[in-house]
């Protein structure tokens, strides 16, 4: 009977549940921890049922093909949520025509409001999945949504081709308004600790598992930088092991700084250091 119930599990619930699957709840989390159970559990069905096997079967029941169907099963349920929840925040990010022209109030609350809602949904993912995913899988899906959602807000920010020193500021702003607004996720992620893990291996940075962290916290300090301190920066390598690219700190200054002697000698050092 048990090992009929399993076969029912493995075949029907991928159908049976196929709307549930399709929005961010807690229904998925619970059968991604179903799966990862069952993949564990049903590697002692031949022990347990050895003796109601014919003689014939016995030494070959030992249902090892069925456990890493759960657990690929299990990780197939947890990759879908994640790119649900990455949809989601893509379009809301959407709403934010790229942050441009922020000096303008109209835009600025248009960009704000798209912050509101990244932080809405990330919060909701927090509040569902934490209770109910194992540690791990928490931290790696928590990181994976936030490593998407800061390189998108990088990226386009750095797109910006023209910025008025106005707009500096309120980028700078939307950064610490959404990274303070997450202070207690980042905190929780933090805490999260890893069975069978050295010490210093729990002890490592957040921004080692979230690199783009680290590279929109020193997109916000670049917004009010001077420019010989951005051209240092880049000198000392300092940007590049943040994960700013060659063409993204030229064009970035371009945007910030009008053309004059001073801009195009630290655009020639900056191009000029060997990293």
């Amino acid at each position: 009977m048990a090992c009929h119930d399993y076969f029912i599990n493995l075949n029907f619930w991928p159908m049976k549940l196929e709307r549930q699957l399709d929005g961010i709840n807690q229904v998925a989390a619970l059968i991604h921890n179903d799966c990862l159970y069952l993949s564990q559990e049903i590697l002692g069905l031949a022990f347990e049922y050895q003796s109601d096997f014919p003689s014939s079967i016995k030494e070959h029941a030992v249902f090892v093909d069925m456990a890493p169907r759960f657990h690929l099963m299990a990780e197939e349920i947890l990759q879908r949520q994640i790119q649900l929840v990455i949809f989601n925040l893509r379009g809301a990010i959407d709403g934010a025509d790229g942050f441009q022209n922020t000096h303008h109030m109209q835009q600025y609350e248009s960009a704000k409001f798209s912050i509101d809602q990244v932080v809405f949904i990330l919060e909701k993912v927090h509040i569902i999945w934490e209770p109910l995913l194992l540690p791990l899988p928490f931290k790696r899906s928590m990181c994976t949504v936030l490593d998407s959602v800061f390189s998108r807000i990088t990226r386009d920010i750095l797109l910006i081709d023209d910025m008025a020193a106005e707009e500096t500021l309120r980028l700078q702003r939307l950064i610490h308004l959404m990274l303070e607004n997450l202070s207690s996720l980042l905190e929780s992620i933090t805490a999260v600790k890893q069975k069978g893990k050295a010490e210093e291996e729990s002890a490592r940075p957040l921004d080692d598992f979230i690199p783009s962290l680290r590279k929109i916290r020193k997109l916000a300090e670049l917004l009010d930088m001077p420019l010989k301190s951005i051209t240092t920066d880049w000198e000392s390598g300092e940007l590049f092991s943040c994960g700013f690219a060659l063409s993204e700190v030229q064009d970035f200054i371009k945007a910030i700084f009008a053309d004059s002697p001073l801009r195009e000698e630290c655009l020639w050092r900056i191009e000029n250091v060997s990293l």
